[in-house]
């Protein structure tokens, strides 16, 4: 069986939720079993991966990453819109997949929708949550997810809460498959010793408390609210320490903000790292908090943040925000806090309710990693298979009663 994944999410970088989500089902597929059509952000690394990568990879600078968009023009945004459904379609008829995977909410779905109709290749929409709640504000894009989805013959998400709002828009529930993300090796695996060694020194938290954050910045995310708390923490935890490992369009603004609470002292940007420093990040936290939320203006949320799930790996325990498809990541009161994500004073309140009590952070922690352990990449990609293999089949069975 042969895939043709259509993805702008796809390493590298190898950040952000749905790049991770893909990459992990794609590289636990069977060898030269999927061709993967994406961008090319940064050549060097690309060749680089693509050399190591157990899948083909065809790549073209039209393509945008996501976490690099905003950095891109409106011309060169919109280049993509229509270049790709032809890209997708001549590529369908060249390739020719047995079935075709769009991996998040892009007009190659209309190169797919295309090849449906003409060479009843069958595909599946991957959708996470973001594409729903922000397309709604462009009659366009909106009018374009929905077409694709209607048409799928499958749809694969991340959440319970994603699997509603698709079947709410008109798409039968048989026909929608939640697989939650899983953990990798490369975000799972304990650091050695000499690697948090260096790691403290070269973020000076040795002997700190540390909260951590891990994602792109961006308002829903909710790095400004912990920063909001982080006075209130500090008259009680004054060693404490906030890491934020990412980078994106808001990051400037809370570099400000930060220099205007006087707290530079206290809160570490440390931009994109490699998995070896996520890693060690994840081991030297005391608590991984994103009180993440639906922003207002344009309903932007969490499809399932992963990141969650990865600080459970390591045993921490977590704060999220009660927004999304949260409940699939974090068992509330167990694994750690669903809250509010823009009450500053229940941040507050809930980080040191969690440092005041050592007992409480070890039973979470541990009832994370309880939690987490058969979220693994094999079984999603196994699953992901069997989904394709039955589409397949059902495909070639109209197909010949038709004939």
């Amino acid at each position: 069986m042969k895939i043709l994944l259509f993805a702008a999410s796809f390493p590298p970088p190898n950040i952000g939720g749905s790049t991770q989500y893909l990459f992990n089902i794609v590289n636990n597929l069977p060898s030269d079993s999927v061709v993967v059509h994406t961008g090319n952000p940064f050549q060097g690394e690309s060749e680089a991966f693509d050399l190591k990568f157990c899948q083909k990879i065809i790549r073209h600078n039209f393509i945008h990453h996501p976490m690099e968009a905003y950095k891109r023009s409106g011309i060169r945004r919109a280049l993509q819109y229509f270049i790709w459904p032809f890209a997708a379609f001549w590529l369908i008829h060249r390739e020719k997949p047995d079935v075709v995977h769009i991996g998040e909410g892009s007009t190659a779905v209309l190169g797919a929708l295309g090849a449906k109709l003409v060479m009843n290749i069958p595909y599946i929409q991957y959708v996470y949550a973001e594409e729903i709640t922000q397309y709604r504000n462009s009659w366009l894009r909106n009018k374009l997810f929905w077409l694709g989805a209607r048409a799928a013959d499958a749809i694969i998400t991340v959440s319970e809460y994603t699997k509603t709002l698709i079947v709410n828009g008109g798409v039968s529930s048989r026909l929608v498959h939640k697989i939650v993300p899983s953990v990798g090796v490369d975000k799972s695996s304990n650091a050695s010793a000499n690697d948090l060694r260096l790691c403290r020194e070269r973020y000076a938290i040795e002997g700190c408390i540390v909260l951590l954050t891990v994602g792109a910045i961006k308002v829903r995310k909710g790095q400004e609210s912990v920063i909001d708390a982080l006075p209130k923490i500090i008259i009680n935890h004054p060693n404490v320490r906030y890491v934020i490992a990412g980078s994106g369009e808001e990051e400037n603004k809370l570099k400000q903000k930060v220099i205007s609470l006087n707290l530079e002292g206290y809160v570490t940007f440390v931009g994109r790292v490699d998995d070896t420093t996520i890693n060690c990040l994840y081991d030297i936290c005391d608590i991984f908090v994103m009180p993440h939320r639906q922003v207002p203006d344009t309903l932007d949320t969490e499809g399932c943040p992963t990141v969650f799930l990865e600080a459970s790996a390591h045993g921490k325990p977590v704060i999220g925000g009660n927004a999304g498809g949260v409940a699939d990541a974090i068992i509330d009161n167990q694994t750690g806090f669903i809250i509010e994500g823009t009450d500053i004073g229940l941040i507050a309140a809930t980080v040191c309710r969690l440092l005041d009590d050592r007992d409480l952070m070890a039973r979470m922690g541990k009832a994370g990693r309880h939690f987490v352990r058969d979220f693994r990449p094999e079984k999603n990609a196994e699953k992901v298979w069997h989904l394709c293999a039955n589409i397949t089949r059902n495909a070639r069975h109209t197909q010949d009663a038709e004939s």
